[in-house]
């Protein structure tokens, strides 16, 4: 299934490094692809700078309060880590370790119901799921997709 996917998920990255994808429903197909093929440094540079923000002042809160203070919800959070790989940790490094500790994100659906457009930079892509129907907010920066993952910080 994933060799089937790579061509798609290629044809995908060259429309929407070119900046010819302006379609937010195939940013979420092509994340949703990253996802499932491990690619979280790629699956990072579509999220919205608003999203890499809160994984970022996230870690800058965890650093402040210290390894001592935080090795439990950091290690439930993000998978068991050592101290240096916690001295370490940037906004991205947390991104894919939490990504990577919840296998089902892995999987997320592309089976897109509805899309619709509130404004000419965002969109609500509804993807349906095995548990019901899953909004996506896609924002459109500077001409390119992008997805907001502040609105389900909760769900991961």
């Amino acid at each position: 299934m994933r060799l089937f996917l790579f061509p798609l998920l290629i044809s995908l990255v060259i429309f929407f490094s070119c900046g010819s994808l302006d379609d937010a429903s195939n940013a979420v197909i092509l994340f949703s692809g990253l996802l499932a093929d491990s690619s979280y440094s790629d699956a990072w540079e579509m999220l919205t700078p608003k999203s890499q923000l809160l994984y970022d002042s996230t870690v800058t809160v965890l650093h402040e309060f210290g390894w001592i203070e935080v090795q439990s919800a950091v290690c439930s959070l993000a998978g068991e880590m050592t101290e240096d790989e916690f001295t370490l940790l940037t906004g991205n490094a947390l991104f894919t370790r939490m990504i990577s500790a919840k296998p089902a994100i892995h999987t997320l659906s592309t089976n897109i119901s509805t899309v619709t457009y509130p404004t000419d930079s965002l969109a609500v892509v509804v993807l349906n799921t095995a548990d019901g129907l899953q909004e996506i907010i896609v924002q459109n920066v500077e001409g390119t997709w992008l997805i907001n993952l502040n609105e389900l910080v909760s769900a991961l």
